[in-house]
């Protein structure tokens, strides 16, 4: 066998080649006791922990490192009980030898040592360990020693994930609710974390004004985690008036100046939570804010700085005026030369809400620049943000149709692509752009090579065949090579973008139209790009003037184009504002899998606002009424939504049984009386083949069906709502409003005291523009009807809007309840509220 040759590093494994290395260490172990040279014990001990990381089974060593535990040196304690721990879980004979030496040490004097050993016996996952760990555990909680208490709370979290049932049927619970107001700030920390965790089927702690005040009172002892989890804490206080809300806020500034992004974050939650139905302190509360924040988002770490920007990103997507207070600073959020690819995009997303009319030009200047990236997706993403700016402020629209223009003349291919698409969509917003971009149209065509560029320069060419001289011609190549095409949609516009060219300027094309139908019929595997092509063909062999009237039918002009995320989800995900939520863009529950690592964020309730106070801010920040429901939870009424107007189409989600012509129907037709049986009646036309005809026994009428009705005085609190709203599956449905009568004024008020009469409580209420909108949370519970499919009780959770002069949207979550039973609730709805919908 050959030898390694000489100096060559040898692999970790042949170090063990050797046998008896476990005998060696045993001589090593007893005789460096027999020494008591510590020096040379603590290094027999090392090499013992070495062995077993690298996968030796070193357990015949049990005895002799159970002899070695009994010594002062902390270093050695702590190497002996990670060796006791390791295999005391993977051999339950020798665990009852690792319990007993580290019960010994919880005794012991030095507080260093107990806290040690208590935390060793905590890690040893094993059901059987339950009898020796929980009076170790709550003994340690009443030690005279912070630090020994800060370690049995961990402690009793990890019984807690052994055997539930010990720690919930004990004083467990109990004691740790009292180390809440422990004297030492790391206890409490610990202790607000455990007590969350183990009572989160409950809802978790609900902290009394007493226990807030202490820990308010002496938050700068906490660490920066301490004071996180206080914070949170804090987040489930409701407080009783504006004074005390304004004591908290004052309290909380100091935590601003820190460098901790998390604490600043949750003062930020807070802050505006508090100040949820005061748009006017909300924005004074911003600008106080905004400081911080920018600071924070110049720290050199990228990791920091993109969380920062992206709590950011969420405040300005939660509300048109914060957008307006940051918009001064709009050069704060310029991309530097050294940010990684993943802050730049969030800071480009940024700029596109900032832009007003003051800065535009400057932030479309600057986002020109990064179109020239490095990062092909930075250079699309800014280009994206170009168009984005013309769309939010229309009087730029002819300066960045310009800038396109000389996009589109860049010898870049992914950059002539998204040009391409942004100038298709902006061209469908301001059609009277198109000529300054006609002339491009040519140069760009031979460069794009992905489909989706193809698709935008097609749809082109056959909306404005008429303004490009060379339009056919630029079309024939393509058609040339249809069948070596691979993308189906670039096909597809093909197909349609020569018809519509077919009607403008037929002579050039009818040939070239009819090579290209004959391909797309007989030569092409795609069904759809098939089936398009049949359509048209068949179309125009019929009329063309109907076909012309089908095909090129006018279009309406785009007034927005659709968001990447809808409003409603927006908030959801706002609400968990400071978690991974708002980095991921997506709500907890899709990718926390662990029920018991999930956190429960609340949404901290503000006071009652004062009268005479702003309820209805200009972009639905904060809402109105939170206490007109008979719950008195609180809900959330931010909402950017833009309001259904009274020409959209019903859902697609409406109740199956809406009447399609007249809107819903709100009275259930009455069942057909089943035919009467008789002697005579034969299916298929014969009488009885005996000849003496059947006798059908009638059978019983069936019970009549109780009419539908809801429970009057049924109470949910705001976490039961928020947390039914977020999990169930809804239905919409839409009436159109009455003219507004002066005998009959639509107000918040006289519409909470019409569903109140029939049983539906409003747990919130308030204004939205534009129009003033009227906007409710609802809850109702049935009270007799049709029965539930399944044991249990019947809920009814609604969000109402009121469109004065527009439309009535009635977005409906069921549950537990059938069919007839939905029906039946929308129908009393409409009933009650039959004064202003129609």
């Amino acid at each position: 066998m050959a030898q390694p040759p000489a100096g060559a590093p040898r692999p970790p494994g042949a170090y063990f080649e050797k046998k008896g290395e476990v005998h060696e260490l045993r001589q090593l172990l007893r005789g460096a006791a027999a020494d008591r040279d510590q020096q040379k014990k603590r290094d027999a001990i090392k090499k013992v922990i070495a062995y077993m990381t690298l996968g030796i089974d070193v357990s015949p060593l049990f005895s002799e490192m159970v002899m070695a535990s009994a010594t002062q040196d902390l270093v050695q304690k702590k190497m002996v009980y990670l060796y006791l721990v390791n295999y005391a879980e993977s051999n339950s004979e020798l665990a009852i030898l690792a319990v007993n030496t580290l019960l010994k040490d919880c005794r012991d004097d030095d507080p260093m040592i107990r806290g040690l050993a208590l935390r060793s016996l905590c890690s040893l996952s094993l059901v059987n360990m339950i009898e020796y760990l929980q009076p170790a555990v709550q003994r340690a909680l009443e030690d005279v020693n912070g630090y020994v208490r800060k370690t049995a709370v961990v402690g009793v979290v990890k019984i807690f994930h052994i055997m539930p049932s010990v720690v919930l049927e004990s004083d467990l619970v109990t004691t740790m609710k009292r180390l809440i107001s422990d004297s030492d700030a790391h206890v409490v920390a610990n202790a607000i974390h455990a007590v969350e965790e183990v009572l989160a089927d409950e809802g978790g702690y609900t902290p009394t004004k007493e226990t807030m005040t202490s820990m308010l009172n002496r938050l700068n002892q906490f660490s920066e985690w301490g004071q996180c989890a206080v914070l949170r804490l804090l987040s489930k206080y409701r407080v009783e008036d504006e004074g005390e809300m304004f004591d908290i806020m004052n309290i909380l500034d100091g935590l601003l100046k820190q460098s901790s992004c998390s604490v600043v974050l949750s003062v930020t939650k807070i802050f505006v939570d508090l100040t949820s139905n005061r748009p006017d302190l909300q924005a004074d509360v911003m600008r106080r804010l905004k400081g911080p924040l920018l600071t924070l988002m110049a720290s050199p770490t990228p990791e920091l700085a993109y969380t920062v920007l992206m709590h950011i990103n969420a405040l300005l997507g939660h509300s048109r005026s914060i957008m307006e207070i940051f918009a001064a600073d709009y050069k704060q959020f310029f991309c530097r030369y050294n940010d990684p690819s993943y802050v730049k995009a969030v800071k480009i997303d940024i700029l596109t809400l900032l832009v007003d009319m003051s800065n535009a030009a400057a932030i479309v200047g600057e986002l020109s620049e990064y179109v020239t990236d490095v990062d092909a997706e930075i250079s699309r993403r800014a280009i994206r943000g170009i168009g984005k700016v013309a769309v939010r402020v229309p009087a730029t629209a002819e300066m960045i149709v310009a800038s396109l223009t000389s996009l589109l003349e860049l010898d870049i291919d992914y950059v002539s692509t998204e040009a391409a698409v942004v100038m298709k969509d902006l061209v469908r917003k301001y059609p009277e752009q198109f000529q300054q971009a006609s002339g491009a149209v040519e140069r760009c065509i031979k460069i794009v090579t992905e489909p989706e560029g193809k698709c935008a320069i097609l749809w082109i060419l056959g909306e404005y065949g008429l303004l490009i001289d060379d339009a056919p011609y630029l079309l024939e190549p393509m058609i040339d090579g249809f069948v070596e095409e691979v993308s189906g949609a670039v096909k597809l516009e093909m197909i349609t973008a020569a018809v519509k060219l077919f009607f403008c300027r037929p002579p050039e094309m009818q040939a070239m139209l009819g090579r290209l139908l004959d391909k797309a019929i007989t030569e092409t595997t795609h069904p759809d790009v098939r089936d398009r092509a049949l359509l048209y063909y068949r179309l125009l062999a019929y009329s063309p003037e109907e076909a012309r009237r089908v095909i090129c039918a006018p279009k309406e002009i785009v007034e927005e184009f659709q968001e990447e995320m809808d409003a409603e989800m927006r908030e959801k995900i706002f609400d968990e504002f400071n978690t991974l939520s708002i980095v991921y863009k997506q709500l907890s529950a899709k990718f926390v899998v662990s029920k018991a690592a999930a956190v429960v964020m609340s949404k901290m309730q503000p006071p009652p606002a004062p009268d005479g106070a702003q309820l209805g801010g200009d972009y639905g920040v904060g809402g109105g009424d939170y206490g007109g429901g008979a719950g008195g939870g609180g809900f959330n009424l931010a909402n950017n939504d833009p309001l259904p107007s009274t020409s959209a189409a019903p859902p697609s989600s409406v109740v199956a049984s809406a009447d399609l012509l007249d809107g819903f129907d709100s009275t259930p037709s009455p069942a057909a009386p089943p035919p009467a049986s008789s002697s005579a009646s034969d299916l298929l036309g014969m009488d009885d083949l005996l000849g003496g005809g059947l006798s059908v026994p009638s059978s019983p009428a069936a019970p009549a069906a109780q009419p539908f009705s809801m429970q009057l005085g049924a109470q949910m609190d705001g976490g039961a709502f928020e947390r039914r709203w977020s999990q169930l599956p809804q239905q919409q449905v839409q009436r159109p409003m009455r003219p507004p009568s002066p005998s009959s004024p639509l107000g918040t008020a006289a519409v909470e005291q019409l569903l109140r009469q029939i049983g539906i409580s409003v747990i919130a209420s308030g204004t939205i523009p534009p129009g003033q909108a009227l906007k409710f949370f609802c809850y109702g519970k049935q009270g007799s009807g049709p029965q539930p499919p399944m044991p249990g009780e019947t809920w009814f959770l609604i969000e109402l809007i009121l469109v004065p002069g527009g439309a009535a949207t009635c977005t409906v979550k069921p549950e537990n309840a059938q069919p007839a039973a939905v029906e039946g609730f929308c129908g009393k709805i409409w009933e009650a509220l039959a004064a202003f919908v129609c």
